[in-house]
């Protein structure tokens, strides 16, 4: 790692929340909900638990973020050829809490999408190319 100043889970959300084309997904161990996001989805504080969303709208999340621990930025290979791209984020169990894939990464030819690429890219520059972000909450 470099000497890369440790984000808070807001500000990395707060960035996240920014990009187009960005779904959420929450698991636990019975269910996985997923959340497709609109580019500057509303996003607050309240005391330890940080609420995606619009608390008065048909869906919102609450994470404690004093919980999270650190946030990966992961590629994986798949099967079909195609690679994913997502940030994940982790407690101090190393238990994941909340899970953010870049979507539209793939042209219906196979071919990757510099647009959509570069938003990983970019954010992934910006917190140091760090493959993993200690979280200073």
């Amino acid at each position: 790692m470099s000497d890369f100043r440790s984000p808070s889970f807001e500000a990395l959300i707060n960035d996240i929340l920014l990009l187009d084309d960005i779904m959420l997904s929450v698991r636990n161990h019975g269910a996985i909900a997923e959340f497709r996001v609109d580019k500057n989805t509303p996003f607050s504080i309240c005391e330890q638990w940080a609420i995606i969303g619009n608390e008065h709208a048909q869906w919102h999340i609450h994470i404690n973020y004093k919980e999270t621990k650190e946030a990966k930025f992961i590629i994986e290979e798949k099967e079909n050829g195609r690679k994913s791209y997502s940030i994940r984020i982790f407690n101090f169990n190393d238990e994941l809490i909340l899970r953010i894939n870049f979507l539209k990464m793939y042209t219906a030819q196979n071919v990757i999408e510099e647009e959509s690429l570069s938003r990983y890219e970019t954010l992934f520059s910006k917190y140091g190319k760090n493959d993993t972000l200690i979280l200073a909450n």
